[in-house]
Order: C-alpha cells, then sequence, then structure tokens
C-alpha cells in the first residue's frame, strides 16, 4: 500500500512539474523580451545549427510557422543563417554568440543551483534519477504523439 501511495504522489508531482516547467519558460522568455516559441527555438539551437526543417519538428509547429520564428530571431540578431558545411544546398540556423551568451546567463542560476542540490546525492541515487527522468521523458513524448491530431484516425 506504501508503494501505490509513492506512485501516486510522484505522478501527482511530475504533473505538477509540467505546470512549473511552464512557468519558468514564460518568466525566461519575458526576461529575454521574446515570445516563448522564441525561447524555445533558442533552447533547442543551444546544442548547434539545425536545418529549418529539424527545428520545425524540435518546436511542433509548421514549417510556415518556423520560418517566421527564424526570420524574427534573425532581424534581432539571435541567430544567423549559414551555408551547411557538407551540403551547401542546405541552411543551417545557428546562434549567435551573443544570444548563446543569453541563453547561458537566463539559466546558469537554475543550473547551479540544480547543481548544488544534486550533490547531496548518491552516485547511485543519480543513476536512478537520471534513468527515470530519460524514461519519464519517452513516457512523455509517447503520450505528446497519442494526443496529437496526427496520431489520431
Amino acid at each position: 500500500m506504501e508503494r501505490d501511495r509513492l506512485i501516486e504522489q510522484i505522478l501527482d508531482r511530475l504533473l505538477l512539474m509540467g505546470s512549473e516547467a511552464d512557468r519558468l519558460t514564460g518568466a525566461a522568455a519575458a526576461f529575454n523580451q521574446l515570445n516563448r516559441t522564441d525561447l524555445r527555438a533558442l533552447q533547442a539551437l543551444r546544442g548547434g545549427g539545425m536545418p529549418a526543417g529539424t527545428l520545425a519538428r524540435a518546436l511542433g509547429v509548421t514549417s510556415g510557422a518556423t520560418t517566421r520564428v527564424i526570420d524574427s530571431l534573425v532581424a534581432s540578431g539571435h541567430v544567423a543563417r549559414e551555408a551547411d558545411p557538407t551540403d551547401r544546398r542546405r541552411v543551417l540556423v545557428r546562434l549567435t554568440p551573443a544570444a548563446e551568451a543569453q541563453v547561458d546567463r537566463t539559466f546558469d542560476q537554475l543550473r547551479e543551483d540544480t547543481r548544488s542540490m544534486l550533490r547531496a546525492y548518491s552516485d547511485g541515487e543519480l543513476e536512478t534519477i537520471a534513468r527515470f527522468l530519460e524514461d519519464v521523458r519517452s513516457v512523455v513524448r509517447d503520450h505528446a504523439r497519442r494526443l496529437s491530431p496526427r496520431s489520431r484516425p
């Protein structure tokens, strides 16, 4: 019985984390004078440049909406379009160094606070947490696909 109660408690807290993540996205977007989609694009591009189609999939928006996001971010100096060095027919969208620093500054304190919190856990606990978070991401992704209008008959 205790196990079932703990599982329900974890499920409840995970749902609340979604609200907290949404609140963080809103606060970070406002802090950077961006809309949420533009901020999410900067976060997606943090790992390196990507073609517009890949960015569209990462954002879960149409190619037209992605073009508008990219145009806006180019105009504001946050991203640049570059020829793909491996395929000159393709264009990559990359963060500018200033935008990369801006994204880092926005989340540096959160990362440091979380890093400090995680130091209290043992190596085994950290391995469990890492596995748990990856498993939760997978379950959430799968559920989002099920809810997506494109996946319904």
